[in-house]
């Protein structure tokens, strides 16, 4: 009788091992920071190593638009990258458009953000990558 409470245990604790890997999301966690440039206008772009769950992602950093005063935890990356040595350079004062060069693997990008200041005014940005991959 209990060989057969130990097999039926068992095989519960493989089934439910085998549903928690198939349903429980993946999670990235922000490590540390890599890149805190101002671009003016109470702007700026900062940077920040990402440690996922997903062992596929690898190696990749988040890249934010924020205003000055704010949290990235209220914003969504405009690039996910493996590089983390990004150039970023405003190309019109007048227009909020940013430059975004690198050289690595490139997971994600958003060309056009909605960034909200503390005083609660949006302000439209257009963004524009320029990436090299090398393998």
């Amino acid at each position: 009788m209990s060989k057969l409470k130990l097999s039926i245990l068992t095989l519960l604790l493989v089934a439910a091992a085998g549903l928690a890997y198939v349903f429980i999301p993946t999670h990235v966690r922000l490590s540390s920071e890599i890149l805190n440039k101002s671009i003016g206008d109470g702007f700026k772009v900062v940077g920040y190593k990402a440690v996922s769950t997903e062992p596929k992602d690898g190696k990749l950093n988040h890249f934010f638009l924020i205003a000055e005063g704010s949290d990235v935890k209220d914003a969504e990356p405009f690039l996910i990258t493996s590089d983390m040595f990004i150039k970023v350079e405003r190309t019109s004062e007048e227009e909020n458009k940013l430059k975004v060069e690198l050289k690595g693997r490139v997971k994600a990008f958003d060309n056009d953000q909605w960034i909200t200041k503390p005083d609660g005014s949006v302000h439209h940005w257009f963004l524009s990558l320029d990436a090299e991959y090398n393998k």
